[in-house]
Formats: structure tokens, sequence, C-alpha cells
């Protein structure tokens, strides 16, 4: 489990950094994602006396709705990977300029949402690029492992200057074969910091990573640049499922 959990966590770990910063970064803050989609990531928890099969009943019937069906957005779910579950995330992206999250969270609402779970609806739309598709496979199964990192650059850094790392590290993945997508969200309240999510298509990626890969020279000069960059505070492992 431990070699699942800390993929990424392995490059951009918990860890504070110190470093000295000059003009040059300056020049750094007019490089930007260039953004194709939003996000919104609700957390939520099953209210007493419910579970995930009357989650799952609900979910199901939720997206036999022609509004569901028209690809404006996708739903996602996403449950810990845990012996025991009463929480989870919800990931409603956009994938056009019409926010559709005012729109679902009434829909929900007037079919019964509220008596399954309690979420915070009160959450900031995130701005999303897609770093990295493998596309290996074609048709991606419906369910699968993501990781979500919450990050915060160190001080003096933001997206410009990790686009350097974040290039070195995509292109030394793509070598590897796996099936996998690399996700960056980010919202302008927060300029600092950013989510990063990981995308594994195969349940052998983390024995894939860990003998092909992470222990070698590249990797740790990326781990490096990484930490050089940012610091994550949170990391965690979901069963991801998509929806619509």
């Amino acid at each position: 489990m431990k070699k699942i959990y800390n993929f990424l966590a392995t490059i951009i770990i918990l860890s504070s950094c110190s470093e000295t910063v000059d003009d040059s970064f300056e020049g750094s803050l007019l490089i930007s994602p260039k953004y194709t989609f939003s996000s919104y990531l609700i957390q939520c928890r099953l209210k007493k006396d419910e579970n995930l099969l009357s989650l799952e009943s609900f979910l199901s019937s939720l997206v036999k709705d022609k509004s569901y069906k028209n690809n404006k957005f996708l739903l996602r779910a996403y449950f810990q990977k845990s012996d025991y579950v009463n929480k989870f995330i919800l990931n409603i992206q956009n994938n056009t300029n019409e926010d559709m999250y005012p729109f679902f969270i009434n829909d929900i609402s007037l079919k019964g949402f509220d008596k399954i779970a309690s979420c915070n609806f009160n959450t900031s739309k995130q701005q999303g690029v897609l770093l990295f598709d493998s596309e290996i496979d074609n048709e991606k199964p419906l369910s699968h492992t993501s990781e979500i990192l919450r990050c915060k650059y160190n001080e003096g850094f933001n997206y410009g200057t990790f686009t350097v790392a974040i290039d070195r590290f995509l292109n030394q993945i793509s070598l590897l074969k796996l099936p996998y997508q690399a996700i960056y969200l980010d919202n302008d309240q927060s300029t600092n910091s950013f989510i990063w999510i990981n995308n594994f298509y195969t349940n052998e990626y983390s024995n894939e990573i860990t003998n092909l890969w992470i222990n070698t020279i590249e990797a740790k000069e990326i781990k490096d640049e990484f930490l050089m960059n940012a610091q994550c505070s949170e990391s965690n492992t979901y069963n991801s499922f998509l929806i619509n």
C-alpha cells in the first residue's frame, strides 16, 4: 500500500525548502497554464443509516437523465482506499464555458441527494489542464486509481518556474508506456496553491514505476526540482469512478 500511496509523493513530498531567488524569477510570472476546463471538488460524507449502495443507486439513476449525456460536463466520484468508507469526493468537470455547477447542485438536491449525504458545496472553482495522457488505451475503464495531492509553491516559485520540472517528469513517465493521466488544477483566489491529480489505469502501475524508474538518477534529479518549487501537505489515494 505504501508504494501506491507514495508515487508522486516521492516526487513532490511533504518538505519545506529555503531558496535564494533572484529577479530572473519575475519573468516566470508571465507563464500560466493553458486551461481547457474547470472543476469543482466537493467533499461529502454519507449520512447516518446510509451506505455506498444507496449512493450508487442514486448516481446510477441520476445519469439516466439526458442532461448528463450531453458532454458539457463530467462527473467523477472518489472513494478513499480504506476498509471503511463514509466520505467521498465528487468532481464536476466543465468542458465548455458554461458553468454547470449551479445546475448540478440544484438538480441533485431536488432529486433527494440531501437525504443520502451532506456535502460542502461552498467550494472554489478550479481551472484545469490535462498535462499528460498516455492514450495507450483508447477506451479507458470507468474505474481506476487516482492520487490527489494538495500543494503550495515555495516562496518565490510559481507555475512558470515549475514547468521545467513538470516537462522532465512527464517525458520520463512517457517512456514507461503506462496508461496514465496527470491533471493540474488551481484557482484565482490562491495563486500559490495547486492540486495535482494522477490517474492510473492499470493495477500494476506501482510495481512498474518502482522497478523501472523511481530509483534512477533522472528520478532523483526531478524529485529535487519538484521540492525546490513546491511542497505538498496532503496526498491521498482513491478508487475513482467516472459516473457519466
